[in-house]
């Protein structure tokens, strides 16, 4: 039983480690060059896109265990709204993305 979950504990952690790890370098990697460039745009929406990811992957992390307690039903609309706000933060990295993309093509010509 001990054993049992340990092995839980420590597979759901390096899963964490392993699944928020980037996501942390790339808010790291957006304060970065919104220091070195100002807070652009693009910079904002990359940095307020990875929060916001960052957000619903540690809330993925506990919210299985919530299952039981709420109910199948209440836990799968919970976790439709979860996965829209990971959504929309994915599609505000790939606005500010595209917009730095562009950026940079406009200076190379």
């Amino acid at each position: 039983m001990i054993e049992s979950n340990f092995s839980e504990i420590l597979l759901r952690f390096t899963g964490a480690i392993f699944y928020i790890f980037p996501i942390i370098l790339f808010i790291i990697l957006a304060i970065y060059y919104n220091s070195k460039v100002g807070s652009t745009k693009e910079g904002v929406l990359i940095l307020v896109g990875n929060i916001l990811i960052l957000i619903v992957a540690i809330l993925h992390q506990f919210l299985y265990t919530f299952v039981d307690l709420w109910g199948f039903d209440i836990y799968a609309i919970i976790n439709a709204g979860v996965n829209g706000i990971s959504f929309i933060g994915s599609i505000l990295f790939l606005i500010g993305l595209y917009m730095m993309i562009q950026k940079l093509i406009k200076a190379k010509q």
